[in-house]
């Protein structure tokens, strides 16, 4: 399987009352069908606790040319019936494309139930210290804690906040463990949390596992 340079994200919002239609409509038509297209390597979906939008879509990408590449955007205009349908009482979406960054951990056998993601903006002038303490100390503490599989890291190349952490967890309260509180309280990741701008956490739930390129369903 080709390796993932890149990401893009999909978050949606539906009425309750609607989500029935929309997730039968994503999961049997939507995910598959953009897994297909050239430069798209694997998709999977999460529904978010609590959260504004609540879907969220993850695509793995060859590079961060997909995303706005012509093969996408002439999927985009040629949408389904069924997909207008659905488009009428979507009351949120949101797409993201990212250029992967970071790597840390084991990439896992199977997707893992749990994802937490982390948006997050920094000030331009700290930028340089913002990725030596992610890469240097965060990540690689992080992915020590039981429960924590692997972590990668995003700059946005469109969309935004700019930063993206996502962390695989095969248990959903690993940070919150002793050893989670342990490896997040260091000096320098209170001084840098404090630095965050415009940050949103999402602690995602897996409904849909991945659906690779070439793979029938």
């Amino acid at each position: 399987m080709a390796s993932a340079k890149a990401l893009m994200t999909a978050w949606t919002h539906v009425a309750p009352e609607r989500e029935e239609e929309f997730n039968a409509w994503y999961d049997t038509e939507h995910l598959p069908q953009v897994v297909a297209l050239p430069g798209f390597i694997r998709g999977r979906r999460y529904a978010c606790d609590g959260a504004m939008p609540k879907y969220l879509a993850w695509y793995d990408t060859a590079d961060e040319t997909v995303e706005p590449g012509p093969h996408f955007e002439k999927f985009i205009a040629d949408s389904s019936p069924w997909w207008r349908r659905v488009g009428d009482f979507i009351q949120h979406r949101e797409r993201m494309n990212f250029q992967l960054m970071r790597d840390v951990g084991e990439k896992p056998r199977e997707d893992t139930p749990w994802l937490y993601v982390v948006h997050t903006e920094i000030p331009v002038s700290l930028v340089v210290e913002y990725n030596e303490w992610y890469d240097k100390e965060h990540l690689p503490r992080l992915v020590t804690v039981p429960g924590v599989i692997r972590a990668r890291r995003y700059t946005a190349v469109s969309g935004g906040p700019k930063y993206l952490t996502a962390y695989e967890l095969t248990d959903r309260n690993a940070f919150e463990s002793l050893e989670g509180l342990k490896a997040r309280k260091t000096p320098w990741t209170e001084k840098m949390r404090s630095l965050f701008r415009n940050t949103r956490r999402s602690m995602c739930k897996l409904i849909l596992p991945s659906v690779h390129h070439g793979q029938n369903r």
